[in-house]
């Protein structure tokens, strides 16, 4: 389901027409723009408790960008922003459900080198390049039914703010797909859709809490998501 609607998107923001023409060289443009994404941890950990499934985790993000266009083909990009990600999971068992909801916020900084694809009169950018991504808050909700199984490590799984448990900052690799729509013939303002995808290069977890699983094992768990963002652009710079 996930690779079908990753498909979908990115068709999507390359097919659908556009009557925008290029923009203008050295021009300057700032946006704001908020979104939806799909959320996921690689590699669960579960502080040496027993793994539960994942569940679909969706998480909201907005900000602001500043996009300066080198020539008709180069740009660059930088975007600060907000961004909720994190991981849900649940575990069936005879006597009832478990369910652990990991809560992850971060400031995002990223530095993207754009590159327009080749379509004539059609304003479509990739974007890809280098995401610092600053915590500024971790909680944990846990429920699970007396007996259910036993927890080898019960502070673990403890509710509440786990902000301790996790590196201050992350290194992300950010791709983006961005089409730019012109509103009512005005020269000056675009509408923007964009589809974004972005995995973390770094274990988040800090060194203390890199416990092993139940088979002895550790792998580093890395914050990965992919989603949709609707805004608008204004023009503050025509590069004259």
């Amino acid at each position: 389901m996930k690779v079908y609607l990753f498909k979908v998107s990115i068709f999507f923001l390359l097919a659908f027409p556009s009557v925008v023409f290029s923009q203008e060289e050295k021009s300057i443009w700032i946006d704001a723009k908020a979104g939806l994404n799909s959320v996921w941890l690689v590699n669960q950990n579960a502080y040496n408790n027993k793994e539960m499934d994942y569940s679909t985790t969706f998480g909201l993000t907005a900000g602001m960008g500043v996009n300066y266009f080198l020539n008709e083909g180069w740009g660059l990009n930088f975007s600060p922003g907000y961004i909720q990600l994190g991981q849900n999971y649940s575990d069936n068992t005879s006597t009832g459900d478990v369910t652990r909801k990991l809560k992850l916020a971060y400031i995002q900084l990223p530095f993207l080198l754009m590159r327009k694809v080749p379509m004539t009169n059609d304003p479509t950018w990739i974007a890809f390049g280098p995401d610092i991504m600053i915590l500024t808050g971790a909680k944990q909700d846990f429920k699970i039914n007396s007996g259910a199984y036993p927890l080898n490590n019960p502070d673990g799984m403890i509710s509440g703010d786990i902000k301790r448990r996790f590196n201050p900052v992350d290194i992300a690799l950010d791709f983006s797909v961005n089409k730019m729509f012109e509103l009512v013939s005005n020269d000056n303002m675009m509408f923007l859709l964009s589809f974004n995808s972005s995995v973390g290069l770094l274990d988040i977890s800090s060194k203390d809490w890199q416990l092993p699983n139940l088979h002895g094992e550790y792998k580093g768990s890395h914050n990965f998501y992919f989603g949709l963002k609707a805004g608008l652009m204004f023009r503050v710079s025509d590069g004259r």
